[in-house]
């Protein structure tokens, strides 16, 4: 992939998140339907560049994915996602001919683009997180993208969900210094096939034909939650939670101020402290992490729907 050194991340330290692309079978399928194509096919003639999606309500952010280069092979995707703000903004302008200052509207001024890749092996999706856009945005204009490309299908099959993966220590960190525990809870839905590993999980929803399953536990006084990693149910979101099939939240004291945790916006990533000047050298890195290093982050589960 070419691409000359003027990037807005070259030399600099970078911040990759860390998503899960998850599929699971659209309520009240046809018997008749066919099987869903593999996920790397999938989700490549899906995620169709140029597509535009729109984030926001007050200040929204027309989104596109382009420059797609993909590895078969591999299973390797890459990449851009970039964003432009919508709306009209009022400048003003000085005429020479009237002597005097006009207003002008005009598009508003910003944007960025993003690189990112996607390994068909893991569903492990990354992206170089441009320090303006939040994570669950980033993460909402790609489900966009591919839950309105399946809705032009003339066979629909695929709900599409691109969801944040834990870093458990991270989590564990922020329980540890927190003097009060006032509440945890997760929510989790399983893809479709059920992975290995959260058998009673699955059971549950399966038994009781649920989409999904939140829970919540909440400190019956002053004193806080305690030992909430040594809960069995709760430990099990934690491991979910790390392989992109579950999120969690959690609320507490520390320092006589509220600290809040959303899985959301704590997605897990992984930091580098000098990036590669070009997109080509972008990709390549992201490729080698996905790979390798940040499939750390699955603890040795999940394999490709």
């Amino acid at each position: 992939m070419a691409g000359g050194a003027d990037t807005w991340f070259a030399g600099e330290p970078g911040s990759f998140l860390v998503f899960r692309v998850n599929r699971r079978p659209l309520p009240k399928l046809s018997l008749f339907a066919p099987p869903p194509s593999p996920v790397f096919e999938h989700f490549r003639r899906l995620l169709a560049p140029g597509w535009e999606v729109v984030t926001g309500r007050r200040h929204q952010r027309s989104w596109r994915v382009g420059g797609i280069s993909a590895d078969v092979d591999r299973q390797l995707l890459t990449g851009k996602l970039g964003w432009l703000p919508k709306g009209e903004a009022v400048v003003p302008a000085w005429s020479e001919e009237e002597q005097d200052w006009t207003s002008n509207v005009t598009a508003p001024a910003g944007g960025q683009i993003m690189p990112f890749a996607f390994d068909g092996e893991t569903r492990l999706l990354t992206v170089l997180h441009d320090r303006s856009s939040a994570p669950p945005t980033i993460a909402n204009a790609f489900q966009k993208i591919l839950q309105q490309n399946e809705a032009e299908l003339a066979e629909r099959t695929t709900d599409w969900a691109v969801e944040p993966i834990l870093d458990r220590q991270k989590f564990i960190d922020w329980l540890d210094n927190l003097d009060v525990v006032r509440s945890v809870s997760f929510t989790a839905r399983l893809p479709n096939p059920e992975p290995e590993g959260f058998n009673e999980l699955a059971d549950r929803l399966t038994s009781r034909h649920a989409q999904k399953i939140t829970e919540t536990m909440r400190a019956r006084d002053d004193g806080g939650l305690v030992g909430v990693q040594d809960d069995r149910d709760f430990g099990q979101a934690i491991e979910m939670a790390e392989s992109g099939f579950a999120t969690l939240r959690g609320r507490g004291f520390r320092d006589g101020k509220t600290s809040m945790y959303s899985q959301n916006e704590e997605v897990a990533r992984e930091r580098v402290d000098d990036l590669p000047p070009t997109w080509g050298g972008v990709f390549d890195l992201m490729g080698q992490l996905l790979k390798d290093r940040l499939r750390r982050f699955l603890d040795g589960k999940g394999q490709a729907a």
